[in-house]
C-alpha cells in the first residue's frame, strides 16, 4: 500500500516530467471529478461532457500531448500509477478551452491544446497540454 507522502512524490515526479513536455497533471479526488475540475478552474460554461476515449490510454495521450512527447509521459505514468481503469475526454471542448486560456484563464498554459482524464478508482489524473509561447 502506498502512503500519501509517496503518492504525492510520485505525482510531483510525473508532473515535473510532463511539464517539460508542455503537459500539466492535475489530480482530482471527488467522485464527480468533472465538477471538481470545473470548480477548480472556475469554469462558467459547463456544457462540455465527458465521454469514454475511443482509443486506449497511450493513443489518447499521444493525441493529447503530441506525437513526439507522449512516450516518456506514458511510461512514467504507467511505472508510477499503472494503467488507468478508464480514460475519458470531452465531447466538445471548444468553449471550455476558451475559458481556460489567455490572461483570464486558470489553466497551467496560456494556450490549451487538449485534455484527458485517467480514472484510478480513488482519484483521477487530468492531463492538460498547451503552451505559453
Amino acid at each position: 500500500m502506498i502512503t500519501d507522502k509517496e503518492w504525492e512524490a510520485n505525482l510531483k515526479r510525473l508532473n515535473d516530467l510532463a511539464m517539460q513536455n508542455e503537459v500539466g497533471i492535475k489530480p482530482l479526488y471527488e467522485k464527480d471529478y468533472l465538477k471538481e475540475f470545473y470548480d477548480f478552474y472556475e469554469i462558467k460554461n459547463r456544457k462540455a461532457k465527458l465521454v469514454p476515449a475511443e482509443e486506449g490510454f497511450e493513443e489518447t495521450l499521444k493525441n493529447v500531448s503530441g506525437e513526439y512527447r507522449w512516450e516518456a509521459i506514458a511510461e512514467k505514468t504507467k511505472s508510477l500509477f499503472g494503467l488507468p481503469l478508464r480514460v475519458t475526454v470531452f465531447d466538445d471542448d471548444t468553449k471550455l478551452k476558451e475559458e481556460l486560456e489567455g490572461p483570464d484563464g486558470l489553466a497551467p498554459f496560456f494556450f490549451v491544446f487538449d485534455m484527458m482524464f485517467c480514472e484510478y478508482g480513488e482519484y483521477t489524473l487530468c492531463f492538460i497540454s498547451g503552451s505559453n509561447n
